[in-house]
């Protein structure tokens, strides 16, 4: 009964509305096309005015295989970061960033700029999910710098692999689709850019 309640009592119970993403996600499930010909973050969409896949995009997935690796990011971005992320501090961040990664994929990729490879569409939350684990790192400085500094080394030197060696051969195999790791990349920047503004504008506001 000790070891059950010791664990019990590490597991963050902060943050749990973030598990509304699983939700939008599970709706928007990969068993529909047409949840992706309507929902994916899709250039001609974009074009033609369907503004909504900026955020929606984000939340449609390419198979169950993609949507699950999705599922446990999000859990853990929850256990260490639920703290921080609260209901409407997260929906900024999902509002900010899902607009951050979509502008900056349509602006950037194939322009040669960049090492990264465009696409025509990206789905999936993991572009979402770098941006938040960044955003929410910054505003956990305070309460704990060592785990903040910790995840920020872990996320953005994965992003730093993925600008050098490209995206993962084996990550593409399992979720049936290539890996748009530029926007792991905007995600990751946007969050640093958004967490880093507000943890200054909070620290200002204090007596």
């Amino acid at each position: 009964m000790s070891v059950v309640r010791n664990l019990s009592d590490t597991i963050n119970r902060d943050g749990l509305s973030l598990y509304l993403l699983a939700a939008g996600c599970l709706a928007l499930g990969p068993w529909s096309d047409t949840a992706m010909q309507w929902f994916a973050l899709d250039r001609s969409g974009l074009a033609a005015g369907e503004y909504w896949r900026f955020w929606t995009g984000q939340l449609v997935h390419s198979s169950w295989a993609h949507l699950w690796m999705n599922m446990l990011g999000l859990v853990i971005l929850q256990q260490l970061f639920g703290t921080e992320l609260r209901l409407l501090v997260w929906l900024w961040g999902f509002a900010v960033l899902s607009l951050v990664i979509g502008v900056c994929w349509l602006a950037f990729d194939d322009r040669g700029w960049l090492p990264f490879i465009g696409y025509d569409y990206v789905v999936g939350l993991s572009a979402l999910l770098h941006g938040l684990y960044a955003f929410g790192a910054c505003l956990a400085m305070r309460r704990d710098s060592l785990l903040a500094a910790a995840a920020l080394l872990v996320i953005g030197g994965k992003v730093v692999w993925e600008l050098v060696n490209g995206p993962s051969a084996y990550t593409s195999g399992l979720i049936d689709l290539p890996v748009a790791s530029s926007t792991h990349f905007y995600g990751f920047v946007g969050g640093l850019v958004l967490g880093a503004a507000m943890t200054v504008s909070a620290n200002r506001a204090r007596p």
